[in-house]
């Protein structure tokens, strides 16, 4: 069950990094540093629950 949730945050991860790199393209910083603060957390997320 840990590699499915661990494989769903994956994909989530790269989901939003494309996001960041789309909104940086068109000059959206305020929406690209919003995208990058959930890629941060998301990543503290994975990060906790490998430690466990």
């Amino acid at each position: 069950m840990m590699m499915r949730e661990n494989e769903k945050s994956m994909r989530t991860l790269a989901m939003l990094r494309y996001q960041a790199d789309r909104y940086q393209s068109v000059g959206n910083g305020s929406m690209c540093q919003r995208v990058n603060a959930e890629i941060r957390r998301l990543m503290n997320k994975m990060s906790e629950s490998s430690k466990n």
